[in-house]
């Protein structure tokens, strides 16, 4: 049996799913922490789960059947260190709806769960993947995907000027930049058009990573964001 315990900010301390029995803590439950070995040749491996809807979403462990809550207000868990190659399963849920995941992470890869709804309320998941090659400790580094399929040549735009972040991302790979760690809204832009209100991102840090999801939701496009903390 595979089991680890890690904390998820803020306040929520949690067991990330693992291989054949793994399970996630409730966040009322205080555990220590547990890692797995990745070997001395082998680079860690990163997971974390991601709410792009406008309603709670659940994380159920498939063994334990203990759950996750991840409101909208606080949307990803921090990314947390897994056995690279091992199978991960578990579930999504909101309200009656259920999506089942499989997935396993490959040495360096940091991957992303991402629960979106569609117009219709239908409930489906959306796995990212990526491996960081670059680091800045003096800039921040903005990440950007689209996963919503009626956002056209989808772009970032910093809010009230006619500056581009991001331009024409298509499908459902990570694009990634580094800028100057300031004070930052951005403005969604789909097929040309400004979509939605602007997005405002706060002061970002020198040396930390966010990430900006393009998601589905009843009123059209829109942006989900979060901070790309690693659990301690």
């Amino acid at each position: 049996m595979m089991l680890w315990q890690a904390t998820l900010r803020p306040g929520f301390l949690w067991r990330v799913l693992g291989f054949a029995g793994a399970a996630l803590a409730s966040c009322s439950v205080l555990a220590e922490v547990q890692l797995y070995e990745t070997g001395p040749s082998q680079d860690s491996s990163y997971l974390r789960f991601v709410n792009g809807s406008t309603q709670a979403l659940e994380v159920e462990a498939s063994a334990s059947k203990v759950k996750l809550v991840l409101q909208p207000s606080s949307p990803a868990s921090d990314f947390q260190p897994v056995r690279a190659r091992s199978e991960i399963k578990g579930a999504l849920l909101q309200g009656s709806a259920r999506q089942d995941v499989a997935l396993s992470v490959q040495p360096g890869e940091f991957a992303t769960v991402l629960g979106v709804t569609d117009g219709k309320g239908a409930l489906a998941v959306k796995v990212l993947r990526e491996k960081p090659d670059s680091f800045n400790a003096l800039k921040a580094s903005i990440g950007f995907v689209n996963v919503d399929p009626s956002c056209t040549a989808a772009g970032l735009k910093v809010a009230g000027r006619d500056v581009a972040l991001f331009e024409n991302a298509s499908g459902e790979a990570i694009s990634r930049r580094m800028i100057n760690p300031v004070v930052l809204s951005v403005q969604l832009v789909c097929g040309g058009q400004a979509v939605g209100a602007p997005l405002d991102l706060g002061q970002l840090q020198a040396g930390q990573r966010y990430s900006v999801f393009v998601v589905p939701s009843a009123q059209g496009a829109r942006l989900v964001h979060s901070k790309d903390n690693v659990a301690n």
